[in-house]
């Protein structure tokens, strides 16, 4: 069996060139991980029920994590259409609403509900708080 030393001898060369690569770079030979990124973190305050301009359009790309933090002077029902997400909002208390950007296209955020108790009422004709526009990769 003259073969085998030779065919040995090439298995060690290529286990040896194996850790060398491994220990000069370690990402070549490791096996795919998803890297988390950090959440895209937007923050919106509500004042006399609207947003100011600058926060009308909150801007992602599919696969995002997406945090929207909101504050509002009163209480408030707010939902993001498309994404089916409700949050309960109290009067000077930061909520925060999180979710995968997994949906392309553009949805509403509205409140369906301002104040409390007798002071409560819907919001009617007044369009969205803001839009959240989810690109495409």
């Amino acid at each position: 069996m003259p073969g085998i030393p030779r065919i040995a001898s090439t298995v060690c060369g290529v286990l040896t060139l194996a850790l060398v690569i491994l220990n000069l770079a370690p990402g070549l030979m490791s096996p795919a991980v998803a890297q988390s990124a950090p959440p895209r973190q937007f923050a919106v305050a509500i004042k006399d029920r609207k947003v100011e301009a600058a926060a009308s359009v909150i801007r992602v790309t599919q696969g995002d994590s997406v945090e929207i933090v909101l504050t509002g002077d009163e209480a408030a029902e707010l939902h993001l259409h498309g994404y089916d997400l409700k949050l309960s909002l109290t009067s000077n208390v930061p909520a925060t609403i999180k979710f995968t950007a997994k949906i392309a296209g553009r949805f509403p955020l509205e409140a369906h509900r301002f104040g409390i108790g007798s002071n409560s009422g819907r919001r009617r004709g007044e369009g969205p708080l803001l839009y959240v526009e989810v690109h495409p990769r």
